[in-house]
C-alpha cells in the first residue's frame, strides 16, 4: 500500500510541474499571437515548439525520480514512481488539453488589451505582416533594456569569467555539505513548542538523552536467556552505556531481547559509535556467550542504517540520472557538446 505521505508529494509535485509546463506553452501562445499568427497558428506553433519542450523536461523529471528505485528504500521508490507517474499526466495534460483550450477559448489567456490581437480565420498579409514586424522593431528600440537583459549580454560578452566565478562561487556556498549528516525526523527535531518535542525534552533531562533512543539487542541460541545476560554485562561496562535491560526470552527459548540506553541522544556521533562496535564485536560476544546470532536494531540504529543506505546509493543514482539523461538529450539534439554540458552542469547543481 501507498502511504500518506507518497500521495501528498505526488500531489505537490504534479501541480508544480503541471502549472509550469501549461504556462510554458500558454506563454509561447501569447508571443505568436502578439506577432500577428492566428489563433489556430499560435496554437499550432505553441504545442510544437514548447510542447515539445514539455515533454523532454518531463521525461527528465520522470528519469530523476524514477532514479529513486537504486537507493532500494521501499517507502522512497513507492513516492518516487508515484510522482513520476503523476508527472506523466501532467505533461500528457499539457500537449494536449491545454492546446484544445487554447481552441476553445483563444481570447481567455490574453491580456484584455492584447484581446483585440487575436483572429481565427484569416492571417495577415505579408504586407502588414512586416508592417507590424518593423513597429515592433522600433519600439523595442526605444524600450530601454531590463536588468535581466543587460545581465544576460553581460554573461554572453564574457562567458569563461562568469563560469569560473561561478564555479568558484558554488564550491564556497557547498563546503558546508562536507559535513553533512543525513538522517530521519524525530520528536527531537520537531519546533520546540510541540507537544512531542516537550516530552522528548522532559525525558531527557529527567532520564539522560539516550532514553529516547535505546537500542534493541536480540539474541539467538539454544539457550538465549542466558547468552543475553552475560552478553548484557559485558556491555554495561562500556562507557557510552547508561543502563542495560534484564532479558526476555520467548516461550522456545531459542530467542532474547534486552534493550541498552546510551548515556548520549539517538543522532549523537557517540550513539552512531555505540551501534558500529556493538555489531563489529557481535561474532566475538556470540562466541563467548553461547549464542548464535546478534542483533541490533531500534531507532537510533534504524537512523544509522538509513543514512548508510542513502550514502551508499548517492553515486549509483548519479551515474543513473546522469547516464539516462545524457543519452536522452543525445536523442533529442544529435549532438554529443551539449548532452555533455548539461551533465556537466548537472553534477555542478548536485
Amino acid at each position: 500500500g501507498l502511504s500518506a505521505t507518497t500521495s501528498t508529494l505526488a500531489m505537490m509535485i504534479g501541480l508544480a510541474v503541471g502549472i509550469d509546463y501549461a504556462l510554458f506553452i500558454v506563454s509561447r501562445y501569447r508571443s505568436e499571437v502578439a506577432e500577428g499568427r492566428t489563433a489556430e497558428e499560435a496554437a499550432g506553433i505553441a504545442a510544437g515548439t514548447a510542447g515539445s519542450a514539455v515533454v523532454f523536461a518531463g521525461l527528465t523529471v520522470i528519469i530523476a525520480l524514477g532514479g529513486l528505485a537504486v537507493v532500494n528504500i521501499p517507502i522512497l521508490t513507492k513516492m518516487a514512481l508515484a510522482a513520476a507517474g503523476t508527472v506523466a499526466v501532467a505533461v500528457l495534460i499539457a500537449v494536449t488539453f491545454v492546446p484544445a483550450l487554447l481552441g476553445f477559448a483563444p481570447r481567455r489567456v490574453l491580456r484584455v488589451a492584447d484581446r483585440r490581437l487575436v483572429r481565427t480565420r484569416k492571417p495577415l498579409s505579408a504586407r502588414k505582416l512586416r508592417r507590424s514586424e518593423k513597429k515592433a522593431a522600433k519600439l523595442a528600440a526605444r524600450t530601454k533594456p531590463i536588468l535581466s537583459t543587460r545581465w544576460a549580454s553581460f554573461v554572453v560578452r564574457r562567458p569563461v569569467g562568469v563560469l569560473l566565478l561561478a564555479v568558484v562561487g558554488l564550491g564556497a556556498i557547498a563546503l558546508p555539505a562536507t559535513k553533512l549528516e543525513l538522517g530521519l525526523p524525530g520528536e527531537g527535531t520537531m519546533a520546540a513548542d510541540t507537544t512531542q518535542r516537550k516530552a522528548y525534552d522532559l525525558l531527557s533531562d529527567s532520564f539522560g538523552p539516550g532514553f529516547n533512543g535505546p537500542l534493541t539487542v536480540t539474541v539467538e541460541g539454544d539457550d538465549a536467556a542466558a547468552a543475553g545476560d552475560r552478553i548484557g554485562k559485558v556491555l554495561s561496562k562500556d562507557a557510552n552505556v547508561a543502563s542495560v535491560s534484564p532479558t526476555t526470552a520467548n516461550k522456545a527459548g531459542d530467542t532474547a531481547i534486552f534493550s541498552i540506553v546510551p548515556k548520549s541522544g539517538p543522532t549523537e556521533t557517540e550513539t552512531e559509535d555505540l551501534v558500529k562496535d556493538i555489531r563489529a564485536r557481535a561474532s566475538a560476544l556470540a562466541g563467548s556467550s553461547g549464542a548464535t546470532e546478534i542483533l541490533v536494531t531500534g531507532q537510533s540504529a534504524m537512523f544509522i542504517d538509513f543514512s548508510e543506505t542513502l550514502s551508499d546509493a548517492l553515486l549509483p543514482y548519479l551515474g543513473l540520472v546522469v547516464g539516462l539523461a545524457f543519452l536522452l538529450l543525445l536523442l533529442v539534439f544529435r549532438s554529443v557538446l551539449v548532452p555533455l554540458k548539461a551533465a556537466l552542469g548537472f553534477l555542478l547543481s548536485v
